[in-house]
């Protein structure tokens, strides 16, 4: 009985120092801090940006370890491209068709550990209404206690690139179909 006493000990002792029990919490991303952007050729003269506004998400991980993390996000389909005429334009059904698809939805399906801080996140991302494989490159930029709040916060920075035509956004020939995707996330956990 003794040695169960001194091993159950030594256990608690080695877990409390090393911080060993690992903490699964629900980070909701904030919508201020972060974005979506998305780039395509234009005519060849140039590479035209669009930012999506993120409505709502949630990453459900362990901070130490994001492998098999959960992550959901849901954007606003209307690109924000500093221009009305264009924003119109792009809300017509050969574009982004707004009037019956107004959100765009990402659902991880695998989170895999490349090395370091880097992920690779498996997901099903549904754009028009057409649901497609993707995978996001992805970085921990950090992870920890928010400097003013204290309270959890992740900092996550993700890569992608995508057809637009796959996902029936082929209103023309002269804007590249090769889709650049650059996402900045932080999320917070209370």
């Amino acid at each position: 009985m003794h040695a169960f006493k001194q091993s159950l000990l030594a256990l608690i002792v080695t877990t409390a120092a090393h911080g060993a029990i690992a903490e699964t919490l629900s980070y909701q991303l904030d919508p201020v801090h972060s974005q979506v952007h998305a780039s395509v050729n234009h005519m060849g003269f140039s590479h035209s940006m669009a930012r999506f506004a993120v409505k709502e998400g949630t990453i459900v991980a362990d901070a130490d370890d994001l492998t098999g993390a959960k992550v959901s996000v849901v954007m606003a389909a209307q690109p924000i491209l500093g221009d009305s005429t264009w924003e119109e334009h792009t809300a017509a059904e050969g574009w982004f068709d707004l009037a019956n698809h107004a959100e765009i939805r990402f659902e991880s399906t695998a989170v895999r550990h490349v090395a370091g801080d880097q992920y690779e996140v498996d997901g099903d991302l549904t754009l028009k209404g057409v649901t497609k494989p993707v995978t996001l490159k992805a970085t921990l930029n950090q992870a920890g206690p928010h400097p003013f709040s204290k309270k959890p916060r992740l900092g996550l920075s993700a890569t992608a690139e995508l057809s637009r035509s796959a996902y029936g956004v082929s209103a023309t020939p002269v804007v590249g179909d090769e889709v650049q995707v650059r996402i900045e996330v932080e999320a917070g956990a209370d």
